[in-house]
Parts: C-alpha cells; sequence; structure tokens
C-alpha cells in the first residue's frame, strides 16, 4: 500500500463523514438524539458497500483503521493531563466505579458466553470475553484480545469482538445520547441545561458568533512550524517512544516464568504508558508550555471520527446473520446494567457534576476514553466541569490492569479454565462496590 492509496480512502472516508454531516443538518430528529455524523456516515458506507447495494467499493484499509487510530486517541487522552491532588477523592471515586462496571462486564460475559456456548455451537470457545474487551475498550483492544485467543488455535473471537465493538460505539451514542437527553430535561446536566434552552445550535447548525472558540492555542512561532503538526508530532513521537520501549520490555521478559505472559500486552497501551511517562517528566520542566491540550483534544477528535466510520462501514454483515442472536443478547444485557451501574453509583458517591461523570464512565464502558470525552462534550461544552480530568485520570490508573487482561484472560482460560476469568470478573465487580460503599458513598 503505497501512502498515495492510504491518501485516496481518507478521501473516501471523509467524503462520507461528510455526508453524514449533510444528512444530520436536514434529518433534524438525528440531532434530537445526538447522533453523531461519523455514525451516520459509516452506516452511509456500509449501504452503499458490497455488502448491501454494492455501489461503491469501501477500501481495504477500511477494516483496519480502527485498531490503529484508538491508539492514536488513547494516547491523546493521557498527555496534557494534570493529577489534581486536591481532587483525589474524584479520582478513585470514579477508578471504584469503572473497575466495578469492568468486573461486571468480564464476569457476566464470560460467564453468560459460556453458557450460550451450549446452545449455539458455532460460538467459538469464550467469545464472552469479548464483551469486556469490546465495550471497553473498542475495536483495538477487541482485536488485541481475538489475536491472542489465535494464539491458542481458537479463532472466531476477532470478528465477535469487531461485531461487538461497532455495537458498543453505537449503543455509546445511541443510548448515551438518550441518556444525556433525558438528563438535560431533568435539570441533572449543570453545564448544558442553558445551551438546551437558549441556544439554537447545541444540537447542530452553524455555531453562533458567542460559541466560536478556537481548537488550539499557538505555542511555537509559525515560522518554525505548523502549531498543528508540532502537537502531532508531540503525540507522534509518544507512541514511537512507547512501541521501542515496550518491544524493549516484552523481549527482555519473553522467557522469565511469570512474567511472559505480560509480552503479549496488547499495543494498544504502548502509547497510553508513553504518554503518561513523557508528560510526567515534561510537566516537571520548561517544556510543559510547548503542549497545547486543545490542540491535542482536536487530534483526538480527528482519531474518533475515523475509527467510527471505518469501523461502521465494515461491520461483517455475513457473521451478524450467523451470530446475530446471542451478540444482541449478550450485548443488551451488558450495555443495560452498565448504564444502570453508571447512574446509580455516580449519582450516589460522585459529590460534584455527577451526571457528566456518569456519561464520561458510561461512554468509556461501551466504546472507550475518547467516546466517554465525547459523551461529556456534550453535556459540558466548554469544559467548565471536572468530568473530563475526572474520567482521563481514573482511568489512567486501571490502565495497566484492563490493559494486560486482552493477553491474561484467554492465557487463564485456555491453561486454567474459564472459571478463572468468570470469578476474577466477579471479585473486579464486588471489591470496588464495597470500598465504594464504605468510603465515597455520599451521606
Amino acid at each position: 500500500m503505497t501512502f498515495s492509496s492510504l491518501f485516496n480512502d481518507l478521501i473516501t472516508l471523509f467524503a462520507f463523514l461528510l455526508i453524514g454531516f449533510v444528512i444530520r443538518e436536514i434529518v433534524k430528529p438525528l440531532q434530537k438524539l445526538y447522533i453523531p455524523a461519523s455514525i451516520i456516515g459509516g452506516v452511509v458506507a456500509l449501504i452503499v458497500g458490497p455488502q448491501v447495494l454494492n455501489l461503491v467499493e469501501i477500501p481495504a484499509s477500511f477494516g483496519s483503521m480502527a485498531s490503529v487510530m484508538i491508539m492514536l486517541v488513547l494516547t491523546c487522552s493521557v498527555i496534557g493531563v494534570d493529577m489534581d491532588k486536591s481532587k483525589a477523592s474524584a479520582y478513585f471515586t470514579h477508578l471504584c466505579i469503572m473497575v466495578s462496571v469492568y468486573g461486571m462486564q468480564m464476569f457476566l460475559g464470560c460467564g453468560i458466553g459460556a453458557f450460550m456456548e451450549k446452545a449455539w455451537p458455532a460460538l467459538p470457545f469464550g467469545w464472552g470475553s469479548e464483551a469486556v474487551f469490546s465495550f471497553w475498550g473498542g475495536h483495538g483492544t477487541a482485536a488485541s484480545a481475538g489475536a491472542a485467543w489465535e494464539e491458542y488455535s481458537v479463532l472466531g473471537n476477532t470478528s465477535v469482538g469487531m461485531i461487538m465493538s461497532t455495537l458498543g460505539v453505537i449503543s455509546c451514542f445511541v443510548f448515551g445520547m438518550i441518556m444525556i437527553n433525558v438528563g438535560v430535561r431533568k435539570g441533572w446536566a449543570t453545564q448544558a441545561s442553558n445551551d438546551f434552552k437558549s441556544n439554537p445550535s447545541f444540537f447542530g447548525g452553524l455555531l453562533s458568533e458567542d460559541k466560536r472558540t478556537p481548537i488550539g492555542v499557538a505555542r511555537v512561532p509559525s515560522t518554525g512550524i505548523d502549531n498543528f503538526s508540532f502537537q502531532l508530532a508531540i503525540v507522534l513521537s509518544c507512541m514511537a517512544f512507547g512501541n521501542w520501549f515496550m518491544g524493549l520490555f516484552k523481549t527482555a521478559i519473553a522467557n522469565v516464568p511469570y512474567l511472559s505472559a505480560l509480552s503479549q500486552l496488547p499495543s494498544l497501551i504502548n502509547g497510553i504508558l508513553a504518554g503518561m511517562l513523557v508528560w510526567n517528566v515534561v510537566k516537571r520542566t520548561k517544556l510543559k508550555g510547548f503542549v497545547d491540550r486543545k490542540t491535542i483534544n482536536s487530534i483526538s477528535g480527528l482519531g474518533l471520527e475515523i475509527t467510527i466510520v471505518s469501523a461502521v462501514a465494515t461491520m461483517d454483515l455475513k457473521l451478524i446473520s450467523v451470530l446475530i442472536v446471542p451478540i444482541l443478547l449478550l450485548s443488551a444485557i451488558i450495555i443495560a446494567l452498565t448504564a444502570v451501574f453508571c447512574l446509580v453509583l455516580c449519582k450516589m458517591w460522585h459529590r460534584t457534576n455527577w451526571f457528566e461523570k456518569c456519561c464520561g464512565s458510561f461512554g468509556a464502558a461501551t466504546g472507550s476514553v475518547p467516546t466517554g470525552l465525547a459523551l461529556i462534550r456534550c453535556v459540558d461544552p466548554d469544559g467548565k466541569t471536572d468530568a473530563a480530568d475526572t474520567l482521563a485520570i481514573g482511568n489512567s490508573l486501571w490502565a495497566p490492569v484492563y490493559g494486560s487482561m486482552p493477553a491474561l484472560l484467554p492465557l487463564f482460560a485456555v491453561t486454567i479454565g474459564m472459571f478463572v476469568p468468570i470469578w476474577l470478573g466477579f471479585a473486579f465487580m464486588v471489591v470496588p462496590l464495597v470500598i465504594g460503599f464504605i468510603f465515597f458513598r455520599k451521606k
């Protein structure tokens, strides 16, 4: 594949994104449900593509864009984010909520999945584990887990993961937007309520003059380098450093007893770990001023748009037709309980901006951190609450564990038995609940 062919593929992708935007502007109910242009554009590409109408050839690169771009998006999520010690309680409250949700998805995903394998023989062993990997980390994590299963000659979980990941992203925005719609009308949202009632551009259309804000702030003179390019270079350099460092680490522990399993850690976390490391060094020096969080957010948004359009456009409809019933049943159970956990626990434990944090938690637990941030932007468009900061920091504290699970869970299931992931998920679910009820419950 040449750069020219890849660039042409991106031209096609962004054409569908623009089509999605136009449709969203014309069909007003899509705005009222907060369905983004990326999902609409991806659905259009799926319909006109070879799987349905066969009017347009969908580039082969679309199938791998999501797993690559998610690495960019997740790297962006930690660069320029400071941990405010005064908000430590909010961070650990979020951490308990997220770990409990993660444990619930693992416990029920693996447990119900194992039960369903008896009724649907076509289901691959361990397919239910893709529920937590798909809904939690999206396409990249699901693909990493699928690759780990393939190491043990268990085939088919990657395809299941891709379907569930796509369902997760769609559910994140469809049901997340319904949640936001209800929350805004009930007055739970502290920042979006005024916009909802008085701002005609809240749902779509051209932003009013007073709402137009810069997507970034120049940190270096343009005579030397374009600011957007400079911030992108920082992000990509972190990814490069992460790939290099993790490559050395995995090689070093490949034959070390008890640690060799870590050599299968997914590349998804390389940029996150490198970004955290680099930022924690840089922020203690004068170089901190070179990092512009607004521009990095714009880079993250770009990666997120590419991820969603390409993922929706490449859904495997043939596989869906065969396994659609068990996939939908398990997905519906997990998504519904995820919404309940987030709503109930956030309202009970978070002392400020609970609804904004609830939206972020639901988005992160049905897609990824970027989708959680996207939902937060809907209810906190100007970033006036600590919801985005809480989501990014809280999830970063949990990243070393959930980042290793795609490699460790298949290992445990194949070598010891599926009961290990099931009860490990149960522990992840219950222990944070106990801690939260003791320390974080509002009096």
